[in-house]
């Protein structure tokens, strides 16, 4: 038997078929946790979050996520130093939300808390945000940190 145009067109159309057929597969078996369980409550109390973020625009320095040793080294700004602090820092891990953790903020007298990667956090892409209150002023950051 012969191949002729028309068995060629029935295996391009075939071989289209299964190309699709294992794209649809694979697209419904992929994961996105893209948005947060909470998403319509946050939206509501984002006001708090573009004030708290206009105040720690205002300070003279920034604050600080780095990766050093084995840790993962959080420097709030200098004008926090000295002062009563609390809040929490909140590793947001958009591609995989079991390694999303939630901390409080309990920072020394220099105003640096750490981290063990491995313990606290894992190695994953992390949005870093930290909500913090000093005196009667609420604060927000937000900082993309990869580790590793």
């Amino acid at each position: 038997m012969t191949m002729n145009f028309g068995h060629k067109l029935i295996l391009v159309f075939l071989a289209f078929g299964a190309l699709m057929g294992t794209l649809v597969y694979m697209s419904l078996n992929t994961e996105f946790e893209l948005v947060s369980k909470d998403y319509y409550k946050d939206e509501l109390a984002y006001q708090e979050v573009i004030d708290a973020s206009r105040n720690a625009n205002q300070l003279n320095s920034r604050l600080s996520v780095a990766q050093s040793d084995g840790q993962v080294v959080l420097q709030l700004p200098g004008e926090m130093t000295g002062q009563a602090v609390s809040g929490e820092v909140y590793f947001y891990c958009a591609a995989d939300s079991r390694k999303d953790r939630k901390i409080a903020l309990q920072t020394d007298s220099q105003g640096k808390q750490a981290f063990e990667i491995g313990k606290a956090v894992v190695p994953a892409g992390y949005k870093v945000r930290v909500n913090w209150t000093a005196g009667e002023k609420k604060y927000y950051n937000e900082v993309y940190l990869r580790v590793e």
